[in-house]
């Protein structure tokens, strides 16, 4: 089995990514995020924070591989995709990998859901909410253990409130609690993160294999069988083609899906 994906690359998948690794945009973007890195690593005791996703997969290799073993952290899913696991394994292999559970059983989850509101029919604030929890898990566990500085993987490329929080604060900025956060690709497109990870011959999850319905390995994310934000753009009828166990399982407790999609 090819290690570009869990099933064979079209070659010319390959070759793009492979000559565009060798640009020399693309050789100072990597020079810049190594430098990112080092700074990032100057402010005291450090770990990367990584979904398993195409960003923390380039993320996680530029960090371990410009200064050396820093652990990594990883927040579980109860509702993740199958295919994360082979990522997990080859980092395990190569530093420390923590995993926090998830607060919520799949059971708790789905009943949330319910109260809340599926991702597409919330509220921003109610999205807000969402998206703290998630953080402030990470926070948590970085302040309990002395952790200072936290490696993500976001970029200004993705757009939205990220993009601007790197614009005005920059890839490595402090926060109020003296916490640093360092985003090495801030400045990648996700043709730079794919670009990394084929020269560098990285497992990465097969759902970026699934290119239909308008998506590509550049544009699709790594979320959760129950993550239903973008089911406006097609996400359901992508889930049904790829995931069908996954699909089955979302309409069965969610029978307006099944009329979406």
């Amino acid at each position: 089995m090819s290690s570009f994906g869990a099933i064979a690359a079209m070659p010319a998948d390959r070759e793009v990514y492979e000559l565009h690794a060798r640009t020399s945009a693309f050789v100072r973007r990597v020079a810049v995020a190594r430098s990112f890195a080092r700074e990032a690593f100057t402010h005291g005791g450090c770990v990367i924070s990584s979904s398993w996703g195409k960003d923390s997969t380039a993320l996680c290799d530029l960090v371990l591989d410009t200064v050396g073993h820093v652990p990594i952290l990883h927040l579980a899913s109860v509702y993740r995709l199958p295919g994360w696991e082979r990522v997990h394994e080859h980092f395990a292999a190569r530093t420390d990998v923590h995993v926090i559970d998830p607060k919520r059983t799949l059971a708790e989850t789905i009943a949330w859901l319910r109260d809340v509101g599926l991702g597409f029919e919330r509220t921003r604030s109610q999205s807000k909410i969402s998206h703290r929890a998630k953080s402030d898990s990470g926070a948590h566990w970085c302040a309990e253990r002395g952790v200072r500085v936290q490696f993500l993987g976001m970029r200004i490329d993705e757009g939205g409130p990220r993009a601007r929080v790197l614009r005005s604060r920059g890839a490595v900025y402090a926060r109020a609690d003296g916490s640093v956060i360092a985003c090495p690709l801030a400045r990648w497109t996700s043709r730079d993160v794919w670009a990394w990870i084929v020269s560098r011959g990285l497992p990465y999850h097969p759902l970026y294999d699934c290119e239909t319905h308008g998506q590509t390995r550049e544009t699709l994310r790594n979320t959760g069988w129950l993550t239903t934000i973008d089911v406006p753009d097609g996400r359901l009828v992508w889930l049904r083609s790829h995931y069908p166990e996954q699909w089955r399982r979302i309409t069965a407790e969610f029978p307006r899906l099944g009329q979406v999609s």
